[in-house]
């Protein structure tokens, strides 16, 4: 028998509780010294509910980033959509790019800190390919965006294309990203706690379009 409209809500409802949940805990304690029994207590719920919907501790981790990450880049795409991309010169687009992580270091700290959390965790625990697809899946139009991006750049020629995509993308949008990791969680020298250093990103990112210019 299928279920009802009104199951369905419910346990949609209670999904993004325990995925809302999980992603607090894990941020404020760190995703290593979490169990499941602590993310069930904080989220209301049974210790055999939270199993039923997660088979272990490393499907929920991979899902909540996989979850917030699809929140993040599904405001993204509402701002500025991927078929918007023809629509104008490469170096906007990556400009935009840049941008969106200095908006999350300024309003999104916390899923910065999560992911970068996500990377250790799931490289020490040897989480596999497979058990990774969800994840990835969730990053689709990030990459569509970066493939397209610099594909569009050969054409206009308003950003270098002499260097391979991939290695571009990692000392440019990737090295952002890490700053602005390092600058949320407060592991740069002779950080002040809750200053606010979005002009030193500012600046990266005056260095990054520097290097970026043809």
């Amino acid at each position: 028998m299928s279920k009802s409209e009104h199951q369905l809500a419910k346990e949609h409802a209670r999904n993004k509780k325990i995925i809302d949940t999980a992603f607090k805990v894990f941020v404020e304690k760190k995703i290593e010294a979490v169990s499941m029994g602590e993310i069930a207590q904080a989220a209301g719920i049974g210790r055999a509910t939270l199993f039923r919907c997660y088979a272990g501790k490393t499907e929920l981790v991979i899902a909540v980033c996989a979850a917030k990450w699809k929140e993040y880049l599904d405001e993204l795409d509402e701002r500025r959509p991927i078929s918007s991309v023809g629509d104008i010169p490469a170096i906007g687009r990556f400009i935009f790019t840049l941008d969106s992580y200095i908006d999350m270091y300024r309003n999104h700290k916390e899923l910065l800190v999560y992911n970068d959390n996500f990377n250790y965790y799931v490289t020490h625990e040897g989480v596999s390919d497979d058990e990774l697809k969800e994840f990835r899946a969730s990053l689709i139009s990030a990459d569509t965006r970066f493939d397209m991006m610099y594909e569009k750049a050969k054409e206009d020629k308003t950003f270098r294309t002499d260097i391979p995509q991939d290695e571009f993308m990692r000392v440019t949008v990737h090295t952002m990203m890490a700053a602005c990791t390092h600058y949320a969680g407060g592991f740069i020298w002779g950080a002040e706690w809750n200053k606010d250093y979005t002009p030193e990103l500012l600046l990266l990112k005056e260095m990054i379009l520097n290097y970026v210019k043809c």
